[in-house]
Formats: structure tokens, C-alpha cells, sequence
């Protein structure tokens, strides 16, 4: 598609692709003409390539402590009812990133809510082992219980 539209043939091309198995979906709009509200792109093949510093959070694979939702997703199942949430959130002691599930079925309900938005509410995140001595972090909207 790129190479028609630089070659002339055509003005717009849409391209679609799909990911996953059959489960995600893609697109972009190209076109070989510059934006009709006069703003033009940067030419980046041009342009002097300045290093910019970004800080990379760090990521832990074994999080525990007080976390704040930085995104997440639920993944449901056929009949509509939640199945399990997927969180990226940060701890609020050393700003690291996780990643953990749901821990229990109210985080679950709160995570599927469509009335109210997560991203920013806080929780807290423990590690849990699972077989094979692996582990993984489960997230908690409830208050942390004393064990």
C-alpha cells in the first residue's frame, strides 16, 4: 500500500490486519496527501536525531504492598460474566511496575464495572506461588487482611 501511494497509484489506501487467533484488529489510514487542517508532519529523515533521557520505571516480578492501577483489562467469557483481570499497576513504595490477576471475585466485579473507571484506584498487590515453584501477583481492591 505504502509503495502505490508513494508511486502515485491512488490518494488514500486503509490497511487492516487482524492478531491473536482471529481476536484482535488493526488498522491505519495512509495517504499520500498533507493534513487538510495545514499541519504538517515533522520530516524525521531530516531531522537531527536528539537523545532524550526517559526514565524506564523498574518491573518486579514479585510485587507486595500498597499499588495504585495503572491499566488493566478483563477477559470474559462466552456468557458475558467476567473471567479474569489482567492489572499493570505501580506500587506506591518504589513506584516499580507489576503485573498481576484479580485476587478475588470482588476486585473481579469492581475490574468489569461499567460505571466506574479503575485506572488510578488503589489496592495492594501480594505474591502468590503457584506450581512448578513459579509465582504470580494478585491484585486486591478490599482492605489487606492480617494473616
Amino acid at each position: 500500500m505504502v509503495r502505490q501511494l508513494r508511486r502515485g497509484q491512488g490518494r488514500n489506501g486503509l490497511i487492516l490486519a487482524n492478531g491473536g487467533i482471529l481476536t484482535y484488529q488493526h488498522a491505519i489510514c495512509l495517504s499520500s496527501r498533507p493534513p487538510s487542517n495545514g499541519i504538517m508532519y515533522p520530516n524525521v529523515q531530516n531531522a537531527h536525531q536528539v537523545a532524550i533521557e526517559v526514565p524506564i520505571p523498574r518491573v518486579t516480578h514479585v510485587a507486595e504492598g500498597d499499588a495504585v492501577i495503572e491499566t488493566y483489562t478483563v477477559e470474559f467469557h462466552r456468557n458475558g460474566h467476567p473471567a479474569r483481570g489482567y492489572i499493570i499497576g505501580r506500587l506506591k513504595t518504589d513506584g516499580s511496575r507489576f503485573v498481576a490477576n484479580h485476587g478475588n471475585v470482588t476486585t473481579l466485579r469492581e475490574l468489569a464495572s461499567l460505571a466506574e473507571e479503575q485506572i488510578g484506584k488503589e489496592g495492594y498487590v501480594v505474591p502468590e506461588l503457584i506450581s512448578g515453584g513459579r509465582r504470580r501477583n494478585l491484585f486486591y481492591f478490599a482492605p489487606k487482611q492480617s494473616i
